[in-house]
């Protein structure tokens, strides 16, 4: 940037004092909404594992039920405690991305940075306590750590670089691809490339995995099980459907992000590969070569199957200060176009962002089964009916099969209620491999089991009566209907089921 748009007075609302404003607006806002809707099918999973913390889980490193415990320790057993360290994520994530930029930008790009993650629907929707949160901070941790290596060319700061690197891994694996960003970055950056002759480089590395090995180590215990689960997603041929995983993938990351960010980040990326040696340019190699690798996966694997929008999020508060630098050099030659187009992206954020609100708060709209809001919805009022039914019926505890979802929102919700009535699943067992074995003689019989297949009940159990059905209300729709059975008697279908 030229030195006579550094020594500018940037407008107010680029200056901290009103950025972390905005944050501190928004911040407050998402705990009014997370305080007042119910917990995602994901969310109530993760609560339930937040109960038996082990080192490693089916689905995913065992941050985000650390996190959820730390919060149930500080709010109590409720909605609130269990996303209030997302949106402190979320903070943090906007405390380090300006750091970053400050350090390899000026305050100008840092503070447009932060505003154009911020106000995004990805950072709107960020207080849904998932591994994002955690994976997405400590990858924006990572990079501030390099920066400081950077700037400073104190050695020192490749420990914090590994630890945060660590706790990254730990909260998701796509963190890893943070490793190879690192290196590209120290390869490609001749006044860095130094550190390869360093032990500190390598030290982080070493501290690294010293975090991630229990994590390691519980996969070794399990057969490999997360490390399979997740990998098997980009087995086989090329999917016939390819062109489409793509298009995919670049509508999810508009919507997530916004259209204009996207173009941005791109433009700014292409810019770099153009111009890096350029006064200013120069210090976006290092969100550049950190996000590249992730940005090169996500499209391999689109070859094979589709991309969640949320994937990609942790590349996104990098990408931000990307997208920032180039609207910034944009706003050198027209200002009007400059305050524009971010006003456009700042628009296009606030405003999927609340009708995303509102529909989960108030849901105006009708979009039938396609409303992922739905997941929120009728878990207490079913957690009651449920209660009274096993009451009712003499029933020791709830049995489920084939739902995960089903499993953890009812565990959740009954443990909100300070309800001893236990909840278990009876299929899938590496899935529920954290808790103690299930044990139904132990638990006592009859159960009730509840479910959405009627035909499961006579199939795992020699003695199923069914005592009624309830179903899960969402505002104006009927989401789902379950059939409750009296069971005993588990068939040998039941202990294959279990895994015995």
């Amino acid at each position: 940037m030229t030195a006579s748009m550094q020594g500018t007075e940037p407008p107010i609302w680029l200056r901290l004092p009103a950025v972390a404003g905005i944050v501190t607006i928004l911040a407050v806002l998402k705990l009014a909404v997370a305080s007042h809707t119910g917990l995602s099918f994901d969310e109530g999973y993760y609560t339930l594992w937040s109960r038996r913390l082990a080192a490693g889980y089916f689905d995913h490193p065992p941050a985000v039920a650390f996190l959820i415990a730390a919060g149930r320790s500080l709010l109590g057993d409720g909605v609130p405690g269990v996303r209030i360290l997302a949106i402190l994520c979320g903070t943090g994530i906007c405390a380090a991305l300006w750091r970053v930029g400050v350090l390899l930008l000026d305050r100008r790009a840092a503070a447009l940075a932060v505003l154009f993650y911020a106000l995004s629907p990805a950072s709107g929707l960020g207080f849904l306590m998932t591994p994002d949160p955690p994976s997405a901070l400590f990858w924006v941790a990572t990079i501030w750590a390099v920066a400081e290596v950077a700037t400073s060319g104190r050695g020192r700061w490749w420990v914090p670089v590994g630890i945060f690197a660590g706790l990254g891994l730990c909260s998701k694996y796509t963190d890893a691809f943070i490793a190879p960003g690192i290196l590209l970055f120290v390869l490609f950056t001749g006044s860095e490339r130094r550190w390869l002759k360093r032990w500190e480089f390598w030290s982080a590395g070493f501290v690294a995995a010293l975090i991630f090995a229990p994590v390691f180590w519980w996969n070794a215990q399990h057969d490999w099980a997360s490390f399979l689960f997740q990998g098997q997603r980009t087995e086989g041929s090329i999917d016939p459907n390819a062109s489409g995983n793509l298009t995919e993938l670049l509508a999810g990351q508009s919507l997530f992000m916004g259209p204009l960010l996207v173009v941005l980040a791109v433009g700014g990326m292409v810019g770099f590969a153009f111009m890096a040696r350029r006064p200013g340019w120069s210090g976006l190699g290092l969100p550049v070569w950190t996000t590249l690798p992730g940005i090169v996966y996500f499209l391999w694997h689109t070859l094979h199957a589709r991309v969640e929008a949320n994937w990609l999020i942790p590349l996104w508060p990098p990408l931000c200060l990307v997208a920032a630098w180039l609207l910034l050099a944009l706003w050198r030659r027209k200002t009007w176009l400059g305050v524009g187009l971010f006003a456009l992206q700042a628009l296009f954020g606030v405003t999927l962002t609340g009708a995303i609100y509102a529909q989960a708060l108030w849901q105006p709209w009708d979009f039938g089964g396609a409303d992922r809001t739905n997941e929120t919805r009728g878990w207490p009022e079913l957690q009651r009916e449920l209660s009274a039914a096993a009451a009712a019926n003499g029933a020791h505890w709830i049995a489920t099969a084939g739902s995960f979802a089903l499993t953890g929102e009812l565990s959740t919700y009954f443990a909100f209620a300070n309800d001893p009535l236990p909840v278990r699943q009876v299929d899938e067992p590496m899935r529920w491999d954290f808790l103690p074995p299930l044990d139904g003689d132990a638990l006592g019989w009859p159960a009730l089991f509840v479910t959405t297949t009627p035909d499961a009940a006579a199939r795992l159990f020699g003695q199923s009566r069914q005592v009624g059905a309830v179903t899960r209300l969402g505002g104006r729709d009927r989401l789902e209907t379950y059939a409750l059975f009296l069971v005993s008697d588990p068939t040998s279908a039941f202990n294959t089921a279990l895994g015995k």
